[in-house]
């Protein structure tokens, strides 16, 4: 039997989107621990991608899904973890790459450049995709160097 994922998402504006998704991932039966203005939480960005990256790292959640207006921000800060792999993913293609070669633990979107459409495409394209086990020498040298 696979493992029910668990996945923490952020956003530090009550986007529509943002309730997309959590419905969506609702709807996929994940687990989903909820960080920002859905959760009634005032945190900033900065706070929500720490809280997340510290979900990951400490195995708290498989996986983050964060949202900011550029995406950059919030890529940066959880960058900051060792161990994460934060990657700013605004449509499938790169998506399926940075799960691929890096092992993407963190999807990050910006919601300005964002294809909403296509956003449970997005998603569900980056949590399928399996990693190239070629990459893990070059995945763990990511990780090497904090």
């Amino acid at each position: 039997m696979k493992k029910k994922l668990t996945i923490s998402l952020g956003a530090d504006s009550n986007d529509e989107i943002v309730s997309k998704v959590n419905n969506f991932l609702i709807s996929k039966n994940y687990k989903v621990n909820l960080y920002g203005e859905l959760n009634n939480d005032d945190y900033s960005w900065v706070e929500i991608s720490k809280k997340i990256a510290l979900d990951v790292q400490n195995k708290r959640a498989n996986l983050g899904i964060i949202f900011c207006y550029t995406g950059t921000g919030v890529t940066i800060v959880a960058n900051r973890f060792k161990g994460i792999r934060a990657t700013l993913c605004n449509n499938e293609e790169i998506a399926i790459c940075a799960k691929k070669w890096n092992d993407s633990n963190i999807l990050t979107m910006g919601l300005i450049s964002v294809d909403r459409k296509r956003i449970e495409n997005i998603i569900m394209s980056w949590i399928n995709t399996e990693v190239d086990k070629e990459e893990l020498g070059n995945i763990k040298g990511i990780d090497d160097l904090k």
